[in-house]
């Protein structure tokens, strides 16, 4: 029977949020940091290895994996380490909290994580290594791309769509039928009415496009 272990790749504070949500199905769970930390215990997780170990922890019976790196408008880094945990062979669950609703017709892809309190309505899809956090609202139909991080206590209403890494501030609104496209970074507490364009930084009570982002 194959081994149901855990890695969580990343120790600061989005791992902590990550690992409040975790259901009990894993037989074991740990935490992959930096060097120094090994053996130490984080948020009642053992550091079980670095980055360096990751072959040698898939060798021994480590066959699941969940990015827990946090991400405020910058996803290199996670998708990065994806690449990397796929290339060895790692797959990733899905991790929904007890807290949380999900409709049962929405589709919730790979590596996403659906924080406490968080709603996604009927018909919504949401693209793999997902940040759905803290009470985040996503009415009926949204559509989230791949990486992309919507914030605590942010709406998106019905029919809303979010680009690949895109990153929608706390307590934002999105306006029902809106587009943002790839690559945008909305500020907290922001309005946005009418769609926005890839690549650009947009915040404001109606939100506005300040500037392009280059990366």
């Amino acid at each position: 029977m194959e081994s149901n272990r855990l890695l969580l790749i990343g120790g600061g504070g989005h791992c902590s949020s990550v690992a409040d949500c975790l259901p009990d199905s894993f037989q074991e769970i740990g935490i992959v940091g930096i060097d120094s930390e090994k053996g130490k215990v984080l948020y009642g997780i053992k550091v079980v290895g670095s980055d360096d170990d990751l072959q040698h922890l898939y060798r021994n019976g480590w066959k699941y994996a969940f990015i827990t790196i946090g991400s405020v408008g910058q996803t290199t880094r996670r998708r990065e380490k994806a690449r990397e945990l796929e290339d060895i062979g790692f797959r990733f669950p899905t991790v929904m909290d007890t807290t949380s609703v999900v409709s049962g017709k929405a589709e919730i892809s790979e590596g996403t994580i659906i924080g406490k309190r968080a709603c996604v309505n009927t018909n919504c899809r949401i693209g793999r290594h997902v940040i759905i956090n803290t009470g985040a609202i996503l009415d009926h139909g949204c559509t989230i791309g791949d990486f992309a991080h919507i914030s605590p206590g942010a709406v998106l209403c019905g029919d809303v769509i979010i680009g690949d890494d895109s990153h929608i501030g706390a307590g934002s609104v999105v306006k029902q039928g809106v587009t943002v496209g790839r690559n945008v970074l909305i500020g907290a507490g922001s309005v946005v009415l009418h769609d926005l364009p890839d690549n650009v930084l947009a915040y404001g009570n109606p939100c506005r496009i300040i500037k392009e982002r280059t990366e």
